[in-house]
């Protein structure tokens, strides 16, 4: 674990920072290191919350390190980031005897879609076909096979799985024709549709409950002995989160900045749909996760009942939920 840092920075495509409002209470400011998989228009909540001070009126500067899934778990144990925004492969992890939870969610809404090269017009067209994801166990790895299943097709025989990594890898690999078809999230999802890409279904359509995705997770050992930066970091993600909600034309030029240079109109298109499936105030529901821990149960193969407490922890979100309601 001592070397994990020196290893992820192979994997490391980006490390930034969010310049926001400075706090309006001067505090010896906390650096925390927050993974994530890319730097998606799904993790709006937490640039927007870096913008408008939040985090900072915490105590907390916040950094964003972009890694590919697998190094994530690594990294959080050898104390090298803080936080991950991971949350299916939370599950996948802790159920595997990882001791980390999942704190919060980000959405309740899959924000996935299968993207294929145009020749291909239903998804039963890609039997023998290769399909790019982020990574084998991630939430992308899952959502393919369940679509996969859906239409008939057994994701282990009747096509290749590739774990290719972040979302705009996927998509270069879609444009030069090294995967006949990528899971994508936004805004590269709605960028592939604009060049001429095949948007074969939205996982959302699957049906049943919704499923986060993304969220905030961290160790057992952070929760043990930081647990008043845990409490501040989700305190401060909360507020974030209903800002954006209730203020999107204010958050909209946020987002633009965040994602100077990329595509505007797949950007606007992007954010829009992801505020739609934003979880309301970080909660997730119970039955949700103990479908998502099925899932995973299944997959590797473990047949004995696990406790949600073993994978989540609603304590901190809890009692963060209850201040801001006493606030009002």
């Amino acid at each position: 674990m001592k070397n994990v840092l020196f290893w992820a920075a192979t994997a490391i495509l980006l490390v930034f920072v969010t310049t926001g409002k400075a706090a309006d209470t001067p505090r010896r400011m906390e650096t925390v290191r927050v993974a994530m998989p890319g730097k998606l228009v799904d993790y709006s909540a937490l640039y927007v919350g870096t913008h408008q001070g939040f985090y900072q009126k915490e105590g907390l500067d916040l950094q964003f390190v972009v890694m590919r899934t697998g190094i994530h778990y690594p990294a959080l144990l050898a104390g090298e980031v803080d936080y991950t925004t991971l949350f299916s492969s939370t599950i996948r992890a802790a159920l595997a005897g990882m001791p980390v939870r999942v704190l919060l969610a980000l959405n309740n809404q899959q924000p996935f879609f299968l993207l294929s090269q145009p020749q291909f017009k239903d998804v039963r067209q890609l039997r023998g076909k290769r399909i790019a994801v982020s990574a084998f166990g991630s939430s992308t790895d899952t959502a393919t096979r369940k679509a996969l299943r859906h239409f008939g097709l057994d994701p282990n025989r009747d096509a290749v799985i590739m774990a290719l990594g972040d979302t705009g890898v996927r998509l270069a690999a879609l444009q030069s024709g090294s995967v006949e078809a990528a899971m994508l999230s936004a805004p590269h999802s709605f960028i592939a549709q604009r060049q001429g890409f095949n948007n074969l279904m939205w996982t959302g359509d699957l049906g049943g409950e919704g499923q986060p995705t993304n969220g905030l997770s961290t160790t057992v050992k952070k929760m043990k002995q930081q647990p008043d930066q845990v409490y501040r970091m989700l305190r401060a993600t909360v507020r974030s989160i209903i800002y954006v909600q209730q203020n999107r034309e204010k958050v909209l030029p946020v987002i633009l900045r965040e994602f100077k240079g990329w595509d505007k109109e797949s950007i606007v298109q992007a954010f829009e749909f992801i505020v739609k499936g934003m979880s309301r105030d970080g909660t997730f529901t119970v039955s949700s996760l103990q479908e998502m821990m099925s899932d995973e149960r299944a997959r590797l193969g473990i047949k004995s009942e696990i406790p949600v407490q073993e994978v989540a922890d609603s304590d901190f979100l809890a009692r963060v939920l209850r201040e801001l309601k006493e606030e009002k």
